[in-house]
């Protein structure tokens, strides 16, 4: 009972105090028409800049129109119904648990839902062991549910995935990288590859312990994409261990010791993937080029 009177008193206060009485004055009331636009207006503005920033997909199954009648419906219901809004605001919540659900595809029976629901509220009394034995059965389906739920989304991440390795500009960065190490390596029969695919050129040996996979290191170096473009670059010198970059450079690194200067050619699969990185300019798949001096090493295993 004492959650249900704070759901209560919460939907009340969202209400913006409809029952407060008729004894307000006109400088009352001109405050708090001022307040009511201004709250209308701050959470209207804030969800229209959240709304902007989703997929178009996604508005699709969110229209404004949408948005507004429901949003409508809350804030206009008479607020003496309290129980009616404590029905709403439990509604609500698990609505949100059932689109999770039929998001997953897991297939809900509402109609069941509000049936078990409603014969459950309406009983008498409920017994410890009843309540129990209740949760028990739920948290065990609930867990199943929830490894299907994981299931459905691996398998969509897969799929998006793999739409994003089979397009055109994936392919064909990725065609294009690999010529071009194979080109690099038939000019200078001094470049190296590792298993992974990962194209290096030793062209400074130098002293001591190498980073290995743990340890780190302050480097100089320079990124570019195989058309010369750089797009990005540090002479200072910035500390870097192997499991803070990408995969090829990490694993270049970790051969290096002090004063050794490689140069790295990464595949797009060891460097950003199929995403890229779009804001640094590189596009899904692209092979990049570094050229990465070790100017100090704190050796690790």
């Amino acid at each position: 009972m004492k959650k249900i009177l704070i759901v209560c008193g919460a939907a009340a206060a969202l209400m913006l105090g409809a029952c407060s009485g008729n004894s307000s004055t006109a400088s009352d009331k001109g405050f708090a028409d001022s307040l009511s636009t201004s709250l209308g207006q701050s959470q209207g503005l804030r969800l229209a800049s959240d709304y902007a920033s989703i997929p178009a997909d996604q508005k699709a199954a969110l229209k404004k129109d949408d948005i507004l009648r429901g949003f409508k419906q809350v804030i206009m219901t008479d607020t003496t119904q309290q129980g009616y809004l404590t029905g709403l605001s439990f509604g609500l919540q698990l609505a949100g648990q059932l689109y999770r659900y039929e998001q997953a595809g897991i297939s809900i029976d509402r109609a069941k839902v509000y049936d078990a629901y409603s014969k459950a509220f309406m009983t008498d009394s409920v017994t410890p062991e009843a309540l129990r034995e209740a949760q028990a059965t739920f948290q065990q389906l609930a867990q199943e549910a929830q490894g299907k739920m994981m299931e459905y989304y691996q398998k969509k991440q897969e799929e998006a995935e793999q739409a994003k390795a089979n397009s055109p500009e994936a392919k064909s960065n990725e065609e294009k990288g690999a010529a071009y190490i194979k080109d690099a390596i038939a000019k200078d029969p001094s470049i190296k590859t590792t298993p992974s695919g990962l194209a290096y050129k030793v062209v400074k040996e130098g002293e001591g312990k190498t980073v290995g996979k743990s340890g780190s290191a302050n480097v100089k170096y320079s990124g570019k994409l195989i058309d010369g473009t750089v797009f990005d670059s540090n002479d200072e010198g910035v500390e870097l261990s192997p499991r803070s970059t990408v995969p090829g450079f990490g694993e270049g690194l970790a051969m290096m010791n002090k004063g050794a200067k490689y140069v790295f050619y990464i595949p797009g699969n060891l460097a950003y993937g199929v995403d890229g990185a779009p804001q640094a300019g590189i596009g899904p798949n692209a092979t990049l080029v570094f050229e990465v001096e070790a100017v100090d090493v704190n050796p690790g295993e």
